[in-house]
């Protein structure tokens, strides 16, 4: 009897270790490699503590899964908070079906084996940052629910499952209808008697009229609601075969319990065997989520991230240091260029691929959550507005729209506005304390002026009303500086698409009006454009009284001299240009 303590004992020991390293390496993977899953989804919703969002979750089945974990999303706003959450719940799984195991194959050392494989699967899919919190809970929610319904043989227990069953169907949604098929397998194929047939049958029927009482007299959503939400149902071949084979084998848990404990697969069972399985589980999931880690989509989303955050000077560094090659990089790059007041100072210091596009994006629902930034920044507060107001129908409550709506409702003098979003920011963890910084505006408005993001802003505001051309978004930046002359940054965004379009004589016609919008120096790409220009006409035009600077001139002698050194060699003409002059406007004029 000792002895057989013993080795219970260090089966124990062995699973908790086995759990332990399984929590800790989805913790490091996702604090340190992958928290771009994490700031992306913390982003897409806003937890908000209060009557009116909690009752939301009570008009559909599953509302409360996804409350659930909309509460826990929220933490993601911190990385190793986040990281601990999320790791501690892809753990569980485990750790139930350890408890599972006691009940269905006590002492058989395949129990390892057959309570990591969920979580495995899990993590795979939660690489994909489609994957959300809710989707994890109900899996956990459903393996309680067995635990509880086989912890026990006695009669009172499964009535009370079957009792329960209504209220995990309005908690889960359709997660509680894997559950049903796993205990009906159950008593199949492990009570194999007339009593649990009686009780399968039982639970289907409570099933059947749980849902027809909520679909026709209470909640009264459309029947996908009730068959298929919130299972995830993302079209990415990968993931839906990973949540295929996971929701397979939790429903034919009871049955693969069943074979485990069979004498004939004892030569299955040896230490040896099961280590070496656990291995290769494990690096066939490394292998999943190392190719399944998108470093494109990585980098946009830790840019965007520091972008909600204005942190302008590190969002530049970044883009420059770790480029996102796509157009929704290069235009946070360009927003954070031009909050910086950088724009035609630096804007080639990293890729501009995409042209003018990469400056204004075009309306419509890929850009909903992006494009108020731009016209925020030019002081079209209006149009700003009306983004952020579409992103929050279309959308939801996110942080990003709310604190938009709430500041652009501040410079624009309606505080009765602003208020109603600054509540919505008040009642959240992390977004308290700086919509408590906007309420004092509200209060004393007084204070706007000399707010040192939103005074500028205010100051921005056109003199004269236009309408906006959503179609042609690049066309409003002329129109703001007919309605706003003395407006820099408009002015900049102006030039910055002249210097993509290489448009070099509309860019020399506008230099001699820069002293008088306020600048005391040209800024650098503009005096590249004016340098090239001089070279090819050999005309000095108007600068309106300003200078170019003689590092300028010095290093376009140095590039005219290096240009045609490297023309002898026409293979690797750019290779070394873009080495020495790949942040001017002279290579990109010249190579782009």
């Amino acid at each position: 009897m000792k002895r057989t303590q013993n080795i219970k004992a260090i089966q124990d020991r062995d699973i908790y270790l086995s759990l332990a390293v399984l929590l800790t390496a989805v913790f490091g993977y996702f604090c340190f490699i992958a928290n771009y899953v994490l700031s992306f989804q913390e982003t897409q919703s806003l937890f908000v503590f209060s009557g009116d969002y909690f009752h939301k979750s009570l008009q559909k089945p599953g509302g409360l899964l996804e409350y659930a974990s909309r509460f826990l999303t929220q933490f993601y706003h911190s990385r190793l908070i986040g990281s601990l959450i999320l790791a501690a719940v892809l753990t569980l799984p485990g750790l139930i079906l350890h408890a599972v195991n006691r009940r269905l194959v006590p002492g058989n050392s395949l129990s390892l084996l057959l309570l990591l494989i969920p979580s495995f699967m899990l993590l795979i899919m939660q690489a994909n940052y489609f994957h959300l919190m809710e989707f994890n809970l109900g899996f956990v929610l459903i393996l309680g629910y067995y635990l509880f319904s086989v912890s026990s043989d006695k009669k009172n227990r499964q009535v009370i499952v079957i009792i329960l069953f209504p209220l995990v169907y309005f908690i889960a949604g359709a997660y509680a209808l894997i559950f049903m098929i796993m205990y009906i397998i159950h008593n199949i194929f492990l009570s194999r008697n007339k009593q649990g047939i009686a009780f399968s049958v039982l639970l289907t029927a409570v099933a059947a009229l749980s849902f027809l009482i909520l679909w026709k007299y209470i909640l009264l959503q459309a029947v996908e609601q009730f068959v298929l939400s919130p299972l995830p149902l993302l079209k990415n071949g990968l993931y839906r075969a990973t949540f295929i084979l996971l929701g397979g084998y939790i429903i034919f848990y009871p049955l693969i319990c069943r074979f485990a404990g069979k004498p004939a697969y004892s030569r299955f069972k040896s230490p040896r065997y099961i280590l070496i399985s656990i291995i290769v589980i494990f690096a066939v999931t490394l292998y999943i989520l190392f190719n399944t880690y998108n470093t494109q989509t990585s980098r946009v989303v830790e840019l965007q991230n520091l972008i909600f955050k204005e942190r302008w000077e590190d969002a530049l560094r970044y883009q420059e240091k770790k480029p996102a090659r796509n157009l929704i990089g290069e235009y946070f790059y360009n927003i954070a260029l031009s909050e910086s007041d950088q724009l035609c100072d630096r804007m080639f210091s990293a890729s501009q691929d995409f042209g003018t596009n990469a400056l204004v994006l075009p309306w419509g629902d890929d850009h909903l959550n992006r494009g108020a930034f731009f016209y925020y920044s030019i002081g079209l507060t209006n149009e700003a507005h009306r983004w952020a107001y579409e992103e929050m129908v279309v959308y939801g409550q996110r942080p990003q729209n709310i604190e938009m709506l709430a500041k652009t409702s501040l410079i624009n003098g309606k505080y009765a506005m602003a208020t109603r979003y600054i509540n919505i920011l008040k009642s959240t963890v992390y977004y308290r304390k700086p919509a408590m910084e906007l309420e004092k505006m509200v209060v004393s408005p007084e204070l706007i002026s000399s707010h040192p993001e939103l005074g500028p802003k205010q100051k921005l505001l056109p003199k004269s009303d236009f309408f906006i051309q959503f179609n042609e978004p690049q066309v409003n930046i002329p129109l703001m500086l007919e309605a706003q002359p003395d407006n820099r940054k408009a002015f900049e965004y102006y030039m910055a698409g002249l210097l993509l379009t290489k448009n070099v004589e509309t860019i020399i016609n506008n230099v001699s009006r820069m002293k008088e919008i306020g600048y005391t120096g040209i800024p650098r790409h503009i005096e590249e454009a004016i340098l090239l220009y001089n070279n090819s006409t050999r005309t000095m035009p108007d600068l309106g009284g300003l200078t170019i600077n003689p590092e300028t001139k010095l290093r376009f002698d140095h590039y005219f001299t290096s240009y045609v050194e490297a023309r002898k060699n026409p293979s690797t003409l750019k290779e070394k240009m873009q080495k020495q002059f790949g942040d001017t406007f002279w290579y990109y004029f010249h190579f782009n």
